[in-house]
C-alpha cells in the first residue's frame, strides 16, 4: 500500500474506506474538501431589507445621490453630476447591520437597518437616519 494511502488510514482509523477505494477518496476528497468550504465563506450579504438594486437618497448636505448595491457584496455611491463614483468599496451584513467598507480609506461602517415602503429601506446610526427608495432592483 502506498505511503499516502497508509496515512489516510493513520489519520482516520475507523473510517469505513477500504483500501481499494483509497486513490478514489484521495481524487474525490479534495474537491468535496473544497466545496465545503466555499460554501462556508461564501455569501456574507445575508437576508436583509437591502436587496440589490439601485437606491437613490439625499446626503446630509442635500446633494442627491445614487447608491448601487451590487449581488456581488461590492456598492458604488454616484453623486448626481458627478461623473464618476464618489465613493466604492464593499457591503456585508453582520449582527444585524449592513455593513460597508470603503474602497478609498479602508474605513468601515456599520448601520441599523430598516424595512421601508416599496422595496426602500433606511439606514441609521447615532440618532440619524437616511431613506433609501428603490429605483431599480436585481432580477
Amino acid at each position: 500500500m502506498p505511503v499516502r494511502d497508509t496515512l489516510i488510514l493513520a489519520v482516520f482509523p475507523h473510517s469505513p474506506v477500504k483500501e481499494a477505494n483509497l486513490p478514489k477518496l484521495l481524487l474525490t476528497g479534495p474537491l468535496l474538501l473544497s466545496a465545503v468550504l466555499l460554501a462556508g465563506c461564501g455569501n456574507e450579504q445575508g437576508e436583509g431589507p437591502m436587496k440589490p438594486g439601485i437606491y437613490a437618497y439625499e446626503a446630509a448636505d442635500g446633494s442627491s445621490h445614487r447608491m448601487i448595491f451590487s449581488e456581488d457584496g461590492t456598492y458604488s455611491d454616484m453623486q448626481d453630476n458627478v461623473p464618476k463614483p464618489v465613493e466604492q468599496g464593499q457591503w456585508l451584513r453582520r449582527d444585524g447591520q449592513l455593513c460597508m467598507k470603503s474602497g478609498n480609506s479602508g474605513a468601515e461602517l456599520c448601520l441599523d437597518e430598516k424595512a421601508e415602503a416599496n422595496g426602500g429601506f433606511s439606514l441609521s446610526k447615532g440618532g440619524t437616519t437616511t431613506q433609501f427608495t428603490l429605483e431599480a432592483g436585481v432580477q
